[in-house]
């Protein structure tokens, strides 16, 4: 696919260590990351899940084979519609030949394991503080912007006004075109929103809440869900794909920043366009 080394390591480890532990592995390259290059390690990681969240999905009963095969095919979907939402304009430092971090930092090697130990512990530190900030920043202006609707819905008579309802309306025609059975479109593109809103966890939960429902889910439909909702597309992990990279690449932070939001929305289409490839197939 014509990528650089960078965003080759970046993709493929997403599925198996996470959105913000992928990009340490390359991460004397961030800063020296082209504008495309940073889109992609964004959304491949929002398109994904890490290992650790897989087995929690397991133990909720979505079944594995659905998102392991999401995960895969994700990861060629995320990089081909990134370059299409932003396309690689200049060199990358590392086209051509794959680069993994070491563990040197800018001021050379660590003389010594404890040395290395130290050096680690503070840079986790950090990163550790950033994505809390920026978590906490977003998930509070969700909750105010919830507030809000909610206290303007009282006055027309919609007690349950929220970003989850409106999103899922709008996801209406989305999850249409995804081949869900008619009569259950409202419910799974609720699932959705949910996902976008709040997380994907949230959504399994009330996924397999609905299985267990007097009027569960067509298991064409639940297939579907099942892939759609496999992603770290939300905006919690906005905040942890902005203090991550803006922990590894202090000096490109506002670049950072512009293009998270079309990232997550980009990793979010990747997950819905595997969806729609399993309803074509099933």
């Amino acid at each position: 696919m014509n990528v650089s080394g960078a965003e080759a390591v970046v993709a493929a480890a997403s599925p198996f260590i996470g959105q913000g532990e992928s990009a340490c592995l390359v991460r004397p390259y961030v800063d020296l990351m082209t504008e495309s290059e940073l889109h992609v390690t964004m959304t491949s990681g929002f398109s994904t899940i890490a290992g650790s969240g897989l087995i929690a999905y397991i133990s909720l009963g979505v079944p594995a084979q659905n998102l392991i095969t999401s995960s895969v095919m994700s990861i060629p979907a995320s990089i081909a519609i990134s370059k299409m939402r932003l396309p690689e304009t200049e060199e990358p430092i590392t086209r051509g030949h794959v680069t993994v971090d070491r563990g040197e930092s800018k001021g050379g090697k660590p003389a010594n394991a404890l040395h290395a130990f130290s050096q680690g512990a503070v840079f986790g530190i950090i990163v550790a503080g950033q994505i809390l900030t920026n978590v906490l920043t977003i998930l509070s202006l969700v909750a105010t912007i919830n507030g809000l609707l909610t206290w303007i819905g009282r006055g027309f008579g919609i007690h349950q006004l929220t970003l989850e309802l409106i999103i899922g309306y709008i996801f209406y025609p989305v999850t249409f075109f995804l081949s869900v059975p008619r009569a259950e479109i409202l419910r799974v593109s609720q699932l959705f929103a949910t996902k976008l809103v709040a997380n994907e966890f949230a959504a399994y939960i009330d996924l397999q809440a609905l299985m267990k429902s007097d009027s569960p889910l067509s298991p064409r439909a639940y297939t579907i869900a099942s892939y759609g909702l496999c992603g770290f597309a939300n905006l919690g992990s906005l905040g942890i794909q902005i203090g991550v990279l803006g922990a590894l690449a202090p000096s490109r932070a506002k670049v950072i920043a512009n293009i998270a939001l079309s990232a997550m929305v980009c990793g979010f289409i990747s997950t819905l366009q595997t969806a729609g490839i399993v309803g074509m197939l099933i």
